[in-house]
């Protein structure tokens, strides 16, 4: 092992108290935060001493399994295998909280209450999300930490993003409801719910949720925050004159995010973070039909490629059918590329949970407007300041949460809990 990163276990074993465990395996693998900055993290997995590893994959009860942000040092994850721990250990909190969020900030060097808050109290859990002055932010970072009985440390786990002050775009929160309410019809949209139990589609006006900047000027979408760095929409009709006289040949994929030392330690960029060129979308296009031709051969003019983007070093590209539906259940294909020279190599297709929704009766003619059902939504809207980000900027800009839990029958007229449906 590397001398920097053998310092980096030595300290992770003091601070964490692991003088009575040993390295048994290690590996480094890599991701994307949400700045698209490229993080390396070192996996440890820690044996009690007095237990005799008994398989090349074999973890036995009571190893602690470690994850360490390899630059910034920050400890990612603290898990002992099933829940065993076998002594005392003062470098680990108690079930107390104010102990347990006093260990979390020295661990993570984050305040709490300015970077992250409590959402959640149990008696065996604690669980935070990353927070600007206790205003939640999107996309979220989240933090766990898991009690055993006796109160001892079995689990802590740190996910996702927490901004700092140079990412933040401050200002106070100016959204009333006079501001929101017209927004906030705009998003009414008549959905169509399958009813299991009763096998039929309910028709329903629901709430798309969206953020609304602070100067109420325009609205951002779930899916613009969370979309990939590299996401290229398309919306492209995919046809063709004739089925491929070959046949479509699967090839095995690997998503490990497993990589080497020399990579980790150079800081290397993670390649998926590189955008795609006029050249990658093209030829996307030209595959994704190919794709079709030999596979849904029949299928000329029924789908359409969404959109494009890497991950996990691959190029994988959206299909969805050419016609939109209300159904919140819709058929989709996600085809998986090689990323060097963008041939089809394997796909996931939704159609196996599609078909267990065909026989459901079809929904029954809405007998209400959108305008009238929003009368009905418009008391059980929330609106609530969240700090999101938008690339485009590289801040958290301050926006409002418009959100509902309930809907309206569009049959009947009743308001309904969309959470118990």
């Amino acid at each position: 092992m590397d001398e920097q990163l053998q310092d980096l276990v030595n300290r992770t074993a003091d601070r964490l108290g692991l003088q009575q465990y040993e390295l048994a395996r290690h590996s480094i693998f890599r991701q994307t935060n949400t700045f698209h900055e490229t993080v390396y993290i070192l996996n440890m997995e820690w044996f009690p001493n007095h237990v005799q590893e008994s398989g090349e994959n074999f973890n036995p009860a009571g190893t602690a399994v470690v994850e360490v942000d390899i630059h910034s040092h920050q400890v990612r994850q603290l898990i002992f295998s099933e829940g065993v721990t076998f002594e005392e250990n003062k470098n680990l909190p108690s079930s107390d909280k104010e102990d347990a969020i006093e260990w979390v900030e020295k661990m993570t060097g984050l305040e709490f209450g300015r970077q992250f808050r409590l959402v959640d109290e149990q008696a065996d859990t604690l669980y935070f999300q990353a927070a600007v002055d206790n205003v939640p932010v999107y996309p979220s970072g989240t933090i766990e930490l898991r009690f055993d009985e006796e109160g001892n440390l079995i689990l802590f786990s740190v996910d996702g993003t927490f901004p700092d002050e140079e990412h933040i775009r401050w200002e106070p929160f100016n959204l009333t409801t006079d501001k929101t309410g017209q927004t906030a019809e705009e998003q009414v949209k008549l959905m169509e719910i399958p009813l299991e139990e009763e096998t039929r589609w309910l028709p329903v006006y629901g709430l798309n949720t969206v953020f609304l900047t602070n100067d109420a000027s325009r609205t951002i979408s779930f899916e613009e925050v969370e979309k990939h760095l590299t996401y290229v929409g398309k919306d492209t009709l995919l046809e063709w004159n004739q089925p491929a006289e070959e046949e479509f040949a699967e090839e095995e994929v690997d998503f490990s995010l497993e990589v080497t030392e020399k990579q980790a330690l150079e800081n290397e960029m993670d390649p998926d973070t590189q955008p795609l060129t006029e050249t990658d979308q093209a030829k996307a296009v030209e595959e994704a039909v190919y794709f079709l031709q030999r596979v849904y051969p029949e299928g000329s003019g029924t789908w359409r490629l969404a959109g494009i983007y890497r991950q996990n070093g691959y190029i994988f590209a959206d299909l969805k059918g050419a016609e939109t539906t209300n159904k919140v259940v819709e058929r989709k294909i996600r085809l998986i590329l090689d990323k060097d020279d963008l041939h089809a190599v394997s796909y996931l297709d939704n159609q196996v949970i599609v078909d267990i929704f065909q026989q459901f009766e079809p929904a029954e003619q809405t007998r209400l407007s959108t305008e009238e059902s929003y009368q009905k939504l418009k008391d059980h809207v929330d609106v609530t300041p969240v700090y999101v980000y938008e690339a485009s900027q590289e801040k958290y800009i301050l926006c409002g949460k418009i959100a509902s839990d309930y809907g309206v029958d569009a049959v009947t007229g009743e308001v309904i809990s969309l959470n118990e449906l």
